[in-house]
Order: C-alpha cells, then sequence, then structure tokens
C-alpha cells in the first residue's frame, strides 16, 4: 500500500505515546545485521528516522558511531533523552533528504520501519552515495501478521473499520498474510544487490487500552478528525473488553531486508548534488 508522504509529520503529536507503545525489535535481528554486513567495532552507521531509539540502542551498545536523522522534533527530543549515556549517537532534526552529509561515509545505512517515508528520489540514490564501498542497506519492517488460527479479532473488528474508514478506503478483500508469506522489501538494482531477507515472528499481549494506544501511533489514526478517531479507538477497547476479555494477544512479524552497495553510478551523483566527502 502507498503511503501519503505528508503524514510522515503526524508523529510529532504522540511523541511520548510513540516511545511507549510501539513494539521492540528483537535482538536476533540485530544480531543478523551485525553478521551479513559484516560490521567492525570502528563502523559508521547511519539510521534513518530513530523516531525515539528503538533500534538505534542495540547498534549504540556495541559502540558503533551512528548518525541519526529524525523529522520530528518531538520524537527526536526523546530520543536525545533515552540515548543520552551514548557518546557515539548523533542526532539530526531533519528530513533526510534536506540533510548534507559526505559521501562514501558509512558502512550501513539503515531504516525501522521508517523506509517508506522516504522520497522516492532520495530512497536508494542517497543511501547508495553515502554508503562506502561494500557498505550495506538495511530495511527493517513492522508487519501485522496472521496468528492462523482463524485471525478471530481481525474480523471481529472489520465491521468499526468499515465505520470509520480507519486507514482510508476499506478493502473488502484484505487479508493477514501468514508470516512465512512476507517478502523481502524491493530495491532498486540500479544501486544495489539484495543479499538477505528473514521475518522474526513476535507475539505481544495488549489490554483493551495499551491495544487502543498502539492504534493511536499509527498514521492512518492520527490522520482522523479528533471525534472520529476518539470514535473508532473506543470501539475498539469496547469490542476487545466484551468479547475478548479485555486481552489481546496480537501477531506481528519484523523483517529484515539487506542489499550491498554496487558500484559507484554517475547517476547517483547527478540525484544528489554536490555532497562530498569530507
Amino acid at each position: 500500500m502507498s503511503q501519503d508522504i505528508n503524514l510522515r509529520t503526524t508523529f510529532n503529536k504522540v511523541a511520548k505515546l510513540y516511545d511507549l507503545a510501539r513494539p521492540h525489535y528483537p535482538e536476533e535481528l540485530f544480531y543478523s545485521v551485525v553478521k551479513i554486513a559484516k560490521l567492525r567495532g570502528t563502523a559508521k552507521l547511519l539510521e534513518i528516522g530513530p523516531g525515539t531509539g528503538q533500534a538505534t540502542e542495540p547498534f549504540a551498545k556495541r559502540g558503533y558511531k551512528i548518525t541519526a536523522v529524525e523529522i520530528s522534533p518531538a520524537l527526536a527530543k526523546i530520543a536525545k533523552k533515552n540515548l543520552a549515556k551514548f557518546k557515539n549517537v548523533k542526532i539530526i532534526t531533519k528530513a533526510l533528504e534536506n540533510t548534507k552529509l559526505p559521501a562514501n561515509s558509512f558502512d550501513l545505512v539503515y531504516a525501522a520501519t521508517s523506509y517508506h517515508w522516504l522520497k522516492p528520489k532520495a530512497k536508494f540514490a542517497k543511501p547508495h552515495r553515502l554508503l562506502k564501498k561494500g557498505g550495506h542497506l538495511a530495511i527493517i519492517g513492522t508487519n501485522h501478521v496472521s496468528d492462523e488460527k482463524g485471525d478471530k479479532f481481525f474480523f471481529a473488528s472489520e465491521a468499526i473499520y468499515k465505520k470509520y474508514r480507519a486507514g482510508g478506503e476499506y478493502d473488502d478483500n484484505f487479508r493477514l498474510s501468514p508470516a512465512i508469506k512476507l517478502k523481502a522489501h524491493e530495491v532498486d538494482k540500479k544501486f544495489f544487490t539484495p543479499v538477505f531477507f528473514r521475518a522474526f515472528p513476535l507475539v505481544i499481549q495488549y489490554s483493551s487500552k495499551k491495544y487502543s494506544q498502539l492504534l493511536n501511533t499509527f498514521s492512518p489514526t492520527l490522520a482522523m478528525e479528533p471525534k472520529k478517531r476518539a470514535g473508532f479507538l473506543k470501539e475498539i477497547e469496547k469490542l476487545i473488553d466484551k468479547k475478548f476479555g479485555g486481552n489481546l494477544e496480537h501477531h506481528f512479524a519484523m523483517t529484515l531486508t539487506i542489499a550491498k552497495k554496487k558500484l559507484f553510478l554517475a547517476s547517483s551523483q547527478s540525484l544528489l548534488g554536490t555532497e562530498t566527502k569530507k
């Protein structure tokens, strides 16, 4: 599903809730990045859209020098607080497309549930330009997947989603995919060669209130009119309380796509202007 690029600033409204409610990523995922990208202790990383630091801290703990670029001032403020003890992390409050960074400087460029917010011209050309020779791009995604037991909550909540048109126009044919059927993020093969893909299943227990808070950190929910959003969330909570005993087991799968930088292309320089290595 395509994303409205203008919605990428909506998280600024709920920065504290975002920090509280968003699921974290499994440690095994970060181990896979380190292994496949062959990151050494001196590696330099660029993170696109760190949010409040959920995917920054696991790399920071390993001692890598990290530059994280976050468009939301509110999210960046919390990230700076959360990561204050790591002197190897620098957070820039800006859109990546408007951030000048030295070319050929990073061993890894990565994004955790934020890559889809990049403008098309910057998605692959800019990471390619910023990466060192042999560097890697890692794209981490958060996916809502089938519990493979009938997806009772999904179907029970269908009428509410239709009523409020949560997430835009409701697709009657949409179904949750099993984690095993998830596919790698597509990459522009002019710039990168895909080298790795894996899905990491994750199950989290939510009370009705906690699940409502999670929904309230998603851009389609935040884009709703306040009264409509409040009504939608209230009905979701009521459904969980009445039909699911007040608790919901939600199934996620975090996906990891890794691609290796191809040799320098003149086209990437023309797309990105005059950034040079410092």
